[in-house]
């Protein structure tokens, strides 16, 4: 009698534990798909960051060279402009 009685108290037991352990997995493992998701994402927007910063730096790039010329041809002028 008290064997059948420990016997159902642990197979309730063990129902209990596995029952929350379960749902525990399960929640970790749409935690996982979460992550991965969010990490997809991450990648996505980091390589777009990574191409505005190269753009922007081939056109500050531009906008130097187009300056240094500016500041060329100004110079020349002055001189032209001076000497005549």
């Amino acid at each position: 009698m008290i064997e059948q009685l420990l016997f159902i108290l642990g197979g309730i037991s063990i129902s209990v534990i596995g029952y929350f352990l379960k749902r525990t997995l399960d929640e970790l493992e749409k935690v996982k798909v979460i992550s991965y998701e969010n990490k997809n994402r991450l990648s996505v927007i980091e390589n777009d960051y990574l191409n505005k910063v190269a753009n922007l730096n081939d056109r500050f790039d531009l906008l130097y060279d187009a300056m240094k010329d500016l500041t060329n041809e100004i110079k020349e002028l002055n001189k032209r402009f001076i000497h005549s």
